[in-house]
């Protein structure tokens, strides 16, 4: 795509940017090569391609239901401090 510097200029200005020479023809640079991967996509055939929002197939897989289970005795006996059934933490908030 073609792009010169005056319409970078116009940009800039609608941006409310205040640009020096050299910062337009840095600008104009780098706007030249996203337009220009933008064309490379638009070139892409992606009518065999099916939208999604999440990136993965729909198998109405939601999350696993909220089961409440007890707690392995094991692990809490491999904690470091224990009272009782519980495993002692330090206190994260001030009292």
């Amino acid at each position: 795509m073609k792009l010169d510097k005056k319409q970078v200029k116009n940009l800039a200005d609608l941006a409310k940017l205040e640009l020096t020479d050299k910062e337009l023809d840095t600008y104009s640079r780098q706007l030249k090569d996203i337009l220009g991967y933008v064309e490379n996509i638009n070139k892409l055939d992606l009518d065999k391609i099916k939208e999604s929002l999440t990136g993965v197939e729909d198998n109405d897989v939601g999350p696993r239901p909220d089961e409440v289970e007890p707690s392995s005795p094991g692990a809490i006996k491999q904690a470091c401090q224990t009272d009782k059934d519980y495993v002692v933490a330090p206190n994260v908030f001030k009292k």
